[in-house]
């Protein structure tokens, strides 16, 4: 049998996991951020049974992502209606910042000079009103072929509801072009709003080149073996349409997490758990329930790109985030972060204080904590860094390392609420799921400061969205753009649409798949729509539901403006703690670490069951700190920390050059 491998590639450690029936493998390398596929190699060879052993890896990467982000995007033409060619750059009348005496508007990733205007035209309902000819065509190309492009977007005026002329144009230029990507907007995604769907086409043309052969040269290096992306609306995404369209994986990495937190919270039996992933570089916030929502609002460094995704709110905290005084002498923490390269100061390598130094000098970590001793850590280091850093502030050193702590909570609370208040749902009702390498330090102090029930550190949490990625199961989705009322007749439309488009998810999937749907509806006159199943009595759930997350509702007409159908086999149910068993060979015996004037112990998760604070857990991925009040016990499926008391955990005290 092929084994399941997945990887997911974060800023400052690659995690794999390789999934059995029998159990799971867990290997944590440094990142390789020049070059990413070098630690997925790595990584994949730390747990592959022999070189030519063959692997299913289904990958969660942020290469796509990061290309965005830093601007590191290929030379991409984009190809429009004539006289349209601005509309990208106009976008819509949204700001940001209210209040902002000079906003800044984000910048489309193709400039003036890089877009051709095409003499067609159709109308809202697809009929022509400006036909494209060929010499328009072979004009087009021409212009094209002048700008020496390394993608090409496609995006036409009201392409849903008729995608001839985007089509015909996009043939004609892979007969030029050759091998450069080309991306229809209305084939990426079929909605209106051409704002959004010409932004999402250009991103993803952008991005293709440099996903595109980043995953080649990965695939090549595997041997015996397929590569695979996890869709950011979960499911693996199959090979041919991750190449085509890989902006349908941007946020892979994350949704690997999401997806692992959903099977861990039905094997809890809550309906609701906030997903928390603390790595080195960021903090992902999500709200988690028995059916994972997907949004179609996404941005990204401030453009739209309304492909369905699962909704992950990310705010520059993690373990790597560097703290220093601002302007006005106030002790700030991120968004700017250390990476992996140089690292915290405690790594040997880098000179800024950060999240993961305070945790080192206040003896939450020590100096052969992470990866069980093979990525030792320098203490001396991390607090001298720490002093540095205070005297800047003019305040002791104990004390910076503690606010360095309790900026980063509150930061990462305020993340919490947004992804909970944009639901309508009280924070106070909701488990929290805490993984990454740095989540277990910072469960306590999250649910106590928002009065969450309890947290929950699941098993290897270190690597938790690997094992998610391990445990996904295939998908294919298919959209439709629709433009009805929802009355007898539009309903018919909707079955009509539903059916023919689950035939194409059949065709993908065979009989493997559940095929469900779910629609986008809206009030007449409004321009954004919710997202919501099919099924009996949708008019009267949309109300609600429109009542429940904006306070009213109308007496308009509601129009159906798109569908979409998902089949999807089921993902590996979540395996218990039992078959996630600790490292072998590994350090299980208790010890107790001096911090200041005190001692803190120290405590290998697997060796007991229960754990009363302060105390500190320690895995091979991860670690867990355990406050005073509180109580730590391990279930069948993850750590639980609870507390009757409630207020904020108290934090150690440095102790220069020691485990503290």
């Amino acid at each position: 049998m092929t084994a399941r491998i997945g990887i997911d590639t974060g800023g400052t450690f690659t995690d794999v996991v390789r999934w059995s029936a029998k159990g799971v493998q867990v290997a944590k390398v440094p990142s390789t951020p020049g070059d990413p596929g070098i630690a997925v190699l790595r990584g994949l060879a730390a747990v592959r049974r022999r070189p030519d052993e063959a692997v299913d890896v289904v990958h969660g990467t942020t290469v796509g992502l990061n290309a965005v982000l830093t601007g590191d995007l290929a030379r991409t033409v984009f190809v429009t209606n004539r006289g349209f060619e601005d509309l990208i750059e106009i976008g819509r009348q949204e700001r940001e910042d209210l209040y902002a005496i000079a906003p800044s508007r984000p910048v489309p990733p193709v400039p003036r000079s890089l877009r051709v205007g095409v003499a067609c035209r159709r109308g809202p309902g697809g009929a022509v009103l400006d036909p494209l000819t060929a010499a328009e065509v072979e004009r087009t190309v021409a212009a094209v072929r002048r700008l020496r492009p390394a993608a090409v977007a496609i995006g036409f005026l009201h392409s849903p509801a008729n995608a001839r002329d985007e089509r015909t144009v996009a043939a004609a230029l892979r007969r030029a072009l050759g091998d450069v990507p080309i991306t229809c907007s209305a084939d990426l995604l079929p909605a209106h709003g051409e704002y959004e769907r010409f932004s999402a086409a250009i991103l993803n043309s952008a991005i293709a080149p440099v996903v595109g052969g980043y995953t080649r040269r990965l695939a090549a290096s595997l041997g015996d073996g397929r590569l695979r992306l996890l869709r950011s609306s979960l499911g693996i995404l199959p090979p041919a349409e991750a190449a085509t369209f890989p902006a349908r994986a941007m946020f892979s990495g994350p949704a690997g997490g999401v997806l692992a937190t959903m099977q861990l919270g039905a094997r809890l039996r809550t309906p609701r758990v906030a997903a928390f992933d603390m790595g080195g570089t960021s903090a992902d916030l999500c709200l988690v329930e028995e059916n994972a929502a997907v949004t179609d609002a996404g941005t990204i460094g401030g453009l739209p790109l309304p492909v369905p995704t699962v909704p992950v709110h990310t705010v520059g905290c993690g373990g790597g985030s560097i703290a220093y005084a601002d302007a006005g002498g106030a002790l700030r923490v991120g968004p700017a972060s250390a990476g992996a390269v140089p690292g915290p100061a405690c790594y040997g390598i880098g000179g800024d204080a950060t999240v993961t130094d305070a945790h080192v000098a206040l003896g939450h970590l020590g100096a052969d904590t992470l990866l069980d001793g093979a990525f030792p850590i320098d203490v001396d280091a991390a607090v001298r860094a720490i002093e540095r850093l205070a005297r800047r502030l003019g305040m002791r050193a104990a004390e910076t390392a503690r606010g360095i702590l309790t900026v980063a909570d509150a930061t990462m609370a305020r993340a919490i609420l947004v992804v909970t208040a944009e639901r309508a749902v009280d924070p106070s009702t909701v488990p929290l799921v805490a993984y990454g390498g740095a989540g277990g330090l910072h469960a306590a102090g999250l649910a106590a400061r928002l009065r969450m029930p309890f947290a929950v550190l699941p098993p290897h949490a270190g690597a938790f969205s690997a094992l998610g990625l391990a445990l996904a199961g295939e998908s294919a989705e298919f959209a439709r753009a629709v433009g009805c009322e929802l009355d007898g007749r539009g309903e018919r439309r909707l079955r009509e649409v539903a059916a023919d488009l689950g035939g194409l998810a059949r065709r993908d999937l065979g009989t493997r798949g559940r095929v469900t749907t779910t629609v986008a509806l809206r009030y007449r006159g409004q321009g954004a729509a919710l997202r919501l199943p099919a099924g009996a009595g949708l008019a009267r759930r949309f109300h609600a539901e429109h009542l429940r997350l904006f306070g009213f509702r109308a007496d308009s007409a509601i129009e159906l403006v798109g569908v979409t159908v998902r089949a999807a086999t089921t993902a590996r149910a979540f395996p218990a703690v039992s078959t996630l068993s600790a490292t072998p060979g590994a350090d299980a015996h208790s010890r107790v670490r001096p911090i200041g004037g005190g001692r803190l112990p120290v405590f290998r998760r697997g060796l007991r069951t229960s754990f009363d604070g302060p105390a500190v857990i320690e895995e091979a991925t991860a670690t867990t700190l355990v406050p005073a009040g509180w109580r730590a016990e391990e279930t069948a499926f993850g750590l639980r920390l609870s507390t009757g008391t409630g207020g904020t955990p108290r934090r150690g005290s440095v102790s220069r050059g020691r485990l503290g």
